[in-house]
């Protein structure tokens, strides 16, 4: 277990750990007594009765049809999408040869099956200058374990970085974080397609129903909303959980001593797809009043260096210290 083989990160483990376990939890009350909720939102706020019985139960009728169609298609997705990635960005094998070593050593290591490097060398437009996505871990049944990079994001990174970033990677494969996302986004998909079906029935059947179908379509769509909304702010929260994790799993395969090579790589990869100087990268917006933040998929970078016991320090000329190291535009951050 993690918190005996790095017994430094004992309590923040055991957090996380639980965290995991309970917002994956409120996900499964929330989309498995959805009808319910529903019912007793609108008895509240409508009263009992208030339209006909026959009517209420075809609203939900098909509602736990849409969770299969959901996964049946994103199972689908999924494989297409991982043909897809291997047919056209495997990466060659002299193209970042050390990387794929490290990845087959620590796959090795941690008892996986070697992933597959996939290379995006152009990023999408979308994802130019924004940090949405870098570096990822993936599964399929077809193509099986891929990490995938964005754009030239290794280059930038000394060889103790990169075997950090790669054990990462490594722990989100060997902890089976890509099976858990998949049915936390069934749930996720099959919610946003009841809410969507309800609400294009409330426009389009705003004049063929009467005022009292027509109410309680608008309260149920209000009450799917909200209770969606919650169920994106678990998942968001259970896939920080995931990262925060996996920098453990990081510590557990290549050490705690140098686990300040973790914070510096993930701010080399932060410049090199935002531009952002050191004091922004450690320093995140946090406005409770566009609550944006919440939904972010994974943690601030200062957030993940507390979690290592390393506490950055903005520096006066805008440079941070973390670990004893300065991370500084012209020093760290610029390419290895």
């Amino acid at each position: 277990m993690w918190w005996k083989m790095v017994p430094e990160m004992r309590a923040h483990v055991l957090t996380q750990f639980a965290f995991t376990w309970l917002t994956l939890y409120g996900m499964y009350l929330i989309y498995v007594h959805q009808p319910e909720l529903v019912t007793l939102a609108n008895n509240a706020l409508l009263g009992a009765g208030f339209v006909e019985t026959s009517f209420s139960e075809r609203v939900l009728a098909d509602y736990y049809s849409y969770g299969w169609y959901t996964a049946g298609f994103s199972l689908v997705a999924l494989e297409i999408g991982g043909v897809v990635l291997v047919w056209n960005f495997r990466a060659r094998p002299d193209e970042y040869p050390r990387f794929q070593e490290l990845l087959h050593e620590l796959a090795v290591k941690a008892g996986v099956r070697t992933p597959k490097l996939i290379v995006m060398r152009k990023m999408p437009e979308f994802m130019s200058k924004t940090g949405i996505l870098n570096a990822a871990a993936t599964q399929s049944v077809l193509t099986g374990n891929k990490v995938v990079i964005m754009g030239p994001i290794i280059e930038t990174l000394t060889e103790e970085e990169m075997r950090y970033v790669a054990a990462h990677e490594i722990a989100h494969l060997a902890d089976w974080d890509i099976v858990a996302a998949f049915f936390v986004g069934v749930g996720n998909g099959a919610l946003g397609w009841l809410t969507w079906i309800v609400f294009s029935t409330l426009v389009y059947g705003a004049f063929s129903n009467g005022w009292h179908e027509a109410v309680f379509l608008l309260s149920t769509w209000v009450v799917l909303e909200v209770t969606h909304f919650a169920y994106k702010l678990l998942a968001a929260w259970h896939t920080r959980t995931r990262e925060y994790m996996a920098d453990a799993g990081a510590v557990k395969y290549e050490g705690w001593e140098n686990r300040v090579a973790l914070i510096t790589g993930l701010a080399r990869i932060a410049h090199a797809m935002t531009g952002w100087r050191p004091f922004k990268i450690f320093r995140p917006d946090r406005n409770l009043f566009k609550l944006d933040w919440l939904l972010h998929t994974h943690p601030d970078i200062d957030d993940r260096a507390r979690a290592l016991q390393l506490n950055p320090e903005i520096l006066a000329d805008g440079n941070v210290r973390v670990g004893g190291v300065v991370v500084s535009d012209t020093e760290v951050l610029s390419p290895a």
